[in-house]
């Protein structure tokens, strides 16, 4: 089997970013009305990937386990802010609450694999902890988005319903119920989808770029494997660690609904 990774030079990058330029002109044509995101989501991806190629260089020669995972936390707080972000209202104290769920959820499911599934010390190393924590970062981020606001616009168009059984002698678990079935279930319909067609439909990244790189496919399979169950477990953790804990601001000690917050 051939090995090495075809090299892309910047006149490459260039000249594939005509596609978005072809999309931008696109959304204007319809009258979309994207266009200024996909421009600054683009410079963004730019600038922020190019930063990270020659930051990784550094970053991959630590050696302190306790500065990887430092480097994990401030992903992790990150991704908190850009979780808030994305709720239309986020509750009071949004970010603490954020930022513990997905450091929760993401660190769980990332030293399950590495230290038992992989088990192999090389694994601890920044090459394999920073790619993995950031891909189980980032999925518990976009989770924890679809499912804060959808909670939130949930507990908005029912909250008659919620009152009335909150009168009827319920807690706010039990009024609530409906709510966080719908924001955790809207949460994980990608994360199901990506299950239900890999390999079928979706050749995914992990596996593309070790494949691309000359490794067995077997071994890219089983390396694909793993990081999807570490998405599924990190990401089913910090949607029940969020939604619990939302749930206490939305609703007061008393099992009272908190409308100035909806």
């Amino acid at each position: 089997m051939e090995s090495g990774l075809i090299a892309v030079d910047w006149y490459g990058v260039i000249i594939a970013l005509g596609l978005v330029v072809v999309a931008i002109g696109l959304t204007w044509f319809n009258g979309f009305g994207m266009e200024r995101d996909l421009v600054v989501g683009t410079i963004r991806s730019i600038i922020q990937l190019a930063i990270l190629g020659y930051v990784l260089i550094y970053i991959f020669a630590i050696r302190q386990v306790w500065l990887t995972a430092l480097i994990l936390l401030v992903m992790a707080l990150i991704a908190a802010y850009t979780a808030k972000g994305r709720i239309k209202r986020p509750y009071p104290g949004a970010i603490p609450i954020l930022w513990f769920c997905i450091t929760v959820g993401s660190f769980i499911a990332l030293g399950y694999i590495t230290v038992i599934a992989i088990s192999d010390p090389e694994a601890l190393k920044p090459r394999y902890l920073i790619p993995l924590g950031g891909m189980s970062i980032g999925n518990v981020l976009n989770g924890l988005s679809l499912a804060g606001e959808r909670f939130r616009s949930e507990l908005e168009s029912k909250r008659d319903r919620i009152e009335v059984l909150l009168s009827l002698g319920a807690d706010s678990s039990r009024a609530a119920r409906d709510s966080a079935r719908a924001a955790f279930t809207a949460a994980m319909i990608p994360t199901i989808n990506a299950l239900m067609v890999i390999g079928l439909i979706q050749i995914p990244g992990v596996m593309v770029g070790l494949v691309m790189s000359g490794e067995d496919p077997l071994i890219a399979a089983r390396y694909q494997m793993v990081i999807m169950f570490m998405i599924v477990g990190g990401k089913v953790i910090s949607l029940i660690l969020g939604l619990k804990l939302s749930m206490r601001k939305y609703f007061t000690p008393e099992h009272q609904l908190r409308r100035e917050l909806l």
